[in-house]
């Protein structure tokens, strides 16, 4: 359960640009590290059926 309030503020921000720059950032101030920040979005990604980004 590491991380679960990072986590749930990344997926509600994905709709607003500037929402989710400010939710990676305050993963990051949370403690969160940048690979499990990108990994989660990636997954999100995944199950929500988006194209990855290269």
């Amino acid at each position: 359960m590491a991380h679960e309030k990072a986590k749930l503020l990344l997926e509600t921000s994905n709709d607003d640009y500037i929402e989710h720059i400010v939710a990676v950032q305050t993963a990051m101030q949370m403690g969160m590290p940048m690979e499990e920040i990108e990994e989660y979005l990636d997954w999100l990604d995944l199950i929500r059926g988006c194209e990855p980004a290269e």
